[in-house]
């Protein structure tokens, strides 16, 4: 079992639809995705992919597969990190949990222990912090 684990919680005035509706829908995950879009059927054993272009400009991909999702309350699934490294797979958590009229969406994503791992936690650590300031504000918009 991998120690290397970001654990992230955000707070978001809005229904778990419509939290996952923002999680799900190419159109708003490039608002807050690094400007990428995700496609998936959001089943499980479906490929998902995360397609965008760095900085406007570099295209880039990354595929994973959708492990378990339930509309509105849960979905993992995996990620390649970085060029087809083997063994450097990611494994993304979200829960979403409604209390007091907000959803509380937790994110747990494993990087993995794969060499490199250190590095791939800092910057996911990083990275989910923008990704999550990003998905309240194209909510809560």
């Amino acid at each position: 079992m991998s120690h290397n684990i970001v654990h992230k919680h955000i707070r978001i005035n809005a229904t778990p639809e419509r939290v996952w509706q923002a999680l799900t829908d190419p159109e708003q995950t490039r608002k807050y995705f690094f400007h990428a879009g995700v496609y998936s059927s959001f089943t499980a054993g479906s490929p998902i992919a995360f397609r965008g272009r760095m900085f406007w400009i570099i295209p880039f991909e990354m595929k994973g597969v959708v492990l378990r999702a339930v509309p509105g309350r849960f979905l993992q699934y995996t990620l390649q990190n970085g060029h087809g490294a083997s063994g450097n797979i990611s494994t993304v958590t979200d829960t979403l949990t409604y209390e007091n009229g907000q959803t509380l969406l937790s994110i747990a994503d494993d990087v993995g222990d794969a060499p490199g791992a250190e590095k791939r936690l800092a910057r996911s650590e990083k990275g989910w912090d923008k990704i999550l300031a990003g998905l309240k504000k194209e909510v809560e918009g």
